[in-house]
């Protein structure tokens, strides 16, 4: 497997710089501490950040195993079945696709102990999560059930282009997903998440009222107000625009409703609203379709160097070399990620007019999520796809100064 060239040298090297930064994140993780910076505790006090730094860190410690043991579990099925003829030639599309299904099963086997103790254990120790362990498992597995039906037909579609266009399958392949992606962000809202929350409309006149004056300010059209029953399974505080066209809407958790004063929650609206002024939707969506045209690119020339003929084995590979790419690439990723939510948070408070609200509800994001709201960099820089929380303070402070 290891004398192909330059293919398996591209292998061998994304594999390592997903090690070192899983490495560089271990050891962040193990440096993750109260901190003691005076304009931290200006706003925090020492009990929430102990407790925030125990739970950031063994979090974060449960996630990098996790990782680890998914590559591992990954890489040696594939190794093993190198040479298995099943999945060395051409077979039936469907078997393929139960191919895939069994060999994702078994990753998500794998890792359900480490889910169940970050997902169940964990949030219950530290009383972020109200949900009893059968709703907890209930969405466990409607989420991988979901996962492994779209991830197995997508390896058994990405199979059978490779049969018909062995040349231009990876043109045709970018097509399909940039069309699903698409279609996700208009379907997921309306078929996926009712599977999870129930949703109502908001009962509270003068709250949606004072949304929609705001949404007029910035020329923005919601199609629906709907709040969903999180606080069955959470104590987190959030709320959400989601979809595009007819099923574009406002998601408002009803934790944030009833822990919070409508000052607070059209903070956390306003704050929305800017994601969709600068169109953040749309750019991640073509940020995200860029991605995945490129590397179906890079796997082309791989597969033509190698000259390997379509065979699951193959597909099992790319699947690999996908998982290593997108990971290598989160840092710039979750650099932009930042840079829309600083975006959104100065329009929140150009909206709202309310810098004071915008600090309040950033200690009550802190605290009701148990955030790291001073992290290491190294954690930053990799994982944060949002300004660390006092960051986002200081922010709002400038313009309150102003």
């Amino acid at each position: 497997m290891f004398n192909y060239g330059w293919p398996a040298n591209t292998v061998i090297v994304l594999s390592i710089l997903s090690m070192m930064m899983l490495a560089v994140l271990l050891f962040s993780a193990l440096q993750i501490k109260p901190s003691k910076e005076v304009e931290v505790l200006k706003y925090f006090d020492g009990q929430f950040l102990e407790k925030a730094a125990a739970y950031n860190r063994i979090s974060l410690l449960v996630s990098i195993a996790e990782r680890f043991i998914y590559w591992t579990v990954m890489f040696c099925a594939v190794i093993l079945l190198w040479k298995n003829l099943l999945i060395n030639k051409k077979i039936n599309f469907i078997l393929a696709f139960f191919i895939f299904a069994a060999f994702l099963t078994i990753i998500y086997i794998v890792l359900l102990p480490l889910q169940y103790y970050r997902g169940f254990v964990l949030e219950h120790r530290f009383g972020l999560s109200n949900q009893g362990f059968g709703a907890w498992l209930g969405d466990v597995a409607k989420e991988r059930a979901i996962s492994l039906f779209i991830y197995a037909l997508v390896m058994t579609v990405l199979y059978i282009l490779i049969i018909y266009l062995p040349k231009n399958w990876w043109l045709a392949a970018a097509a399909i997903f940039i069309i699903f992606i698409i279609a996700a962000n208009f379907l997921f809202p309306v078929l996926i998440d009712p599977l999870f929350y129930k949703f109502t409309p908001l009962d509270n006149k003068n709250l949606e009222n004072k949304i929609f004056a705001m949404a007029d300010k910035e020329n923005i059209k919601i199609e629906s107000m709907l709040v969903a029953d999180a606080s069955k399974k959470t104590n987190r505080i959030n709320a959400y625009f989601t979809g595009i066209g007819k099923t574009k809407r406002i998601v408002i958790y009803d934790n944030l409703i009833n822990k919070n004063t409508e000052e607070e929650v059209l903070a956390v609206i306003a704050h929305e609203m800017g994601h969709y002024k600068y169109r953040h939707i749309f750019i991640s969506m073509l940020i995200g379709s860029a991605s995945v045209a490129l590397v179906l690119f890079i796997l082309r020339l791989m597969q033509a160097h190698l000259n390997v003929s379509a065979s699951v084995r193959l597909v099992l590979a790319m699947f690999i070399v996908f998982s290593f790419v997108s990971y290598i690439i989160m840092p710039l990723q979750n650099f932009i990620s930042r840079q829309f939510e600083k975006q959104a948070d100065r329009t929140a408070v150009e909206l709202t007019a309310d810098p004071k609200t915008a600090i309040l509800v950033f200690k009550k994001l802190a605290n009701t999520n148990l955030s790291n709201v001073n992290p290491p960099p190294p954690i930053k820089y990799i994982i944060y796809s949002h300004p660390p929380i006092i960051e986002r303070i200081k922010s709002a402070e400038t313009y309150l100064s102003n």
